[in-house]
């Protein structure tokens, strides 16, 4: 993996690793509770590197995602794909941020 997803990787691992409950039971309320947590430029590099990641195809994304949640976190359980997942926390980040 060439490019660097450290915030990505945090927020994963972290918000929604073993210990998610402590910041919410949707994806939207843990969303939430990191944006609430992280400032806003950490926020933003968020932000870029899940638009990133979306960019991938899908093998490269599989293997890029694994890599960063290290086993820590699989949006499957979610009712949602990789994909899917990252496209949620980009809306979710967008309309918090007010990028658009």
């Amino acid at each position: 993996m060439a490019k660097n997803y450290k915030n990505v990787g945090t927020l994963v691992r972290v918000f929604f690793g073993q210990d998610y409950d402590l910041f919410g039971e949707t994806i939207e309320e843990i969303l939430d509770s990191y944006l609430e947590t992280e400032n806003p430029k950490t926020a933003m590099k968020v932000y870029q590197e899940t638009d990133d990641l979306l960019s991938l195809n899908d093998g490269a994304l599989t293997e890029a995602f694994g890599a960063i949640s290290q086993g820590e976190f699989c949006p499957g359980p979610w009712g949602e794909t990789i994909r899917s997942f990252l496209e949620k926390v980009k809306s979710h980040f967008d309309s918090k941020l007010q990028l658009s």
